[in-house]
């Protein structure tokens, strides 16, 4: 529980710069991953106007931001592929509705190499962390999933 604590705070902290951190929820996730550079030009992502998730649905207190682009492949675990957005990927806290604060940061998308390895986490959102590691901060389940085609594609 401690680490998971320290690992919530690591994420915020590089959102925000804020020293604490609340519990994260919902969707959001906090899982420090051990990468290996990557590169392939046959694997992309394409998000075709960018794409929006909410931590609920009736009035949502976190959002995450995909911006529209070509998303490449900058890394691999055995797991996932981590795709690099083209820009920053932003995340927005709400207040009573409205925009509390908003900060962009690095980092992507990262998809499942297989449906039977990662059927409880097929795709995530992550950011960069030390040394060339990632964070996956939220989750993408059967939403994401089931809009491949429609408001993303890869190419692999």
């Amino acid at each position: 529980m401690r680490r998971l604590a320290i690992t919530t705070c690591l994420v915020f902290a590089l959102l925000s710069g804020c020293p604490a951190a609340p519990v994260l929820a919902g969707p959001e996730t906090s899982q420090p991953r051990t990468v290996s550079r990557a590169t392939d030009a046959t694997k992309t992502l394409t998000v075709k106007d960018g794409m929006v998730f909410y931590d609920r649905v009736i009035s949502p207190s976190r959002g995450i931001r995909f911006p529209a682009g070509i998303y490449l492949l900058e890394a691999e675990d055995a797991s996932y592929w981590y795709l690099r957005s083209p820009s920053p990927l932003e995340v927005r806290e709400f207040k009573s509705g409205k925009v509390a604060s908003s900060r962009t940061a690095l980092g992507g998308i990262m998809l499942g190499k297989s449906f039977f390895k990662t059927i409880g986490l097929p795709a995530a959102g992550y950011l960069d962390a030390e040394a060339d590691g990632k964070v996956a901060l939220w989750s993408l389940g059967g939403e994401f999933i089931r809009l491949e085609g429609s408001a993303w594609s890869k190419s692999f």
